[in-house]
């Protein structure tokens, strides 16, 4: 028996108490017994996002979220280059959300909705011009309290998802292939390596800074 994880989608053996992939507790799941060696939630964890194909086979708009042996976890899929929204699935194509947007005069709004379209949080991104900078990016909460900010090192190579409190939830940088043709392709397709500090954090919402971001 198998079953799946609600965070990050990833199929773990029906006894798992804690997913092998982000670390979250199952609920329900009882704890080992006394003496028997304890599963722990992985520590920093390793993955890639990059940017390919999808329901238009000559455009790169769709990201692509793998763990460190390769394989594949979530795909944010966006049906028309007309809109920025995506359809957020795991490996096996079974739904596990949405981003949706709305653009305002100062910002552009990506909202994260779970399954049943429930809004979860919000990628904000501004739209005010900063010469040479990236623009301004956060993280708020369902009710609006800002969680978490995007802090760029290298201009746009490069930022980390950090809280309120300082603490860094996730980095993340470009990927970059050695010679000039490696790097004009790398810069194309926007291959991220990303390290997960925090391991509660929701591979889902990972993504969706990502989409804001590349976007």
């Amino acid at each position: 028996m198998v079953k799946y994880c609600t965070s990050c989608g990833t199929q773990n053996d029906d006894a798992a108490v804690f997913c092998t992939s982000c670390g979250q507790r199952f609920p329900g799941a009882e704890s080992a017994p006394e003496g028997a060696p304890q599963q722990a939630a992985p520590a920093d964890t390793t993955y890639t996002v990059e940017l390919g194909t999808g329901a238009h086979k000559h455009m790169y708009t769709d990201l692509f979220l793998k763990d460190s042996s390769g394989a594949l976890l979530l795909v944010a899929k966006r049906p028309s280059i007309l809109h920025r929204n995506y359809t957020i699935v795991d490996g096996a194509e079974s739904v596990k959300g949405f981003i949706e947007s709305k653009e305002h005069l100062t910002q552009i709004e990506f909202d994260i909705m779970d399954p049943t379209r429930s809004v979860q949080g919000s990628v904000r991104r501004s739209n005010e011009q900063r010469r040479g900078m990236p623009p301004d990016c956060w993280l708020q909460d369902a009710a609006g309290n800002r969680q978490a900010t995007l802090m760029y090192v290298n201009g746009y190579f490069g930022f980390n998802c950090s809280r309120v409190d300082g603490s860094t939830i996730f980095s993340v940088s470009l990927a970059m292939g050695q010679g000039f043709m490696a790097m004009e392709k790398s810069l194309g397709q926007k291959k991220y390596s990303v390290e997960l500090t925090d391991p509660t954090f929701p591979l889902a919402t990972m993504l969706a800074v990502l989409v804001a971001v590349q976007d």
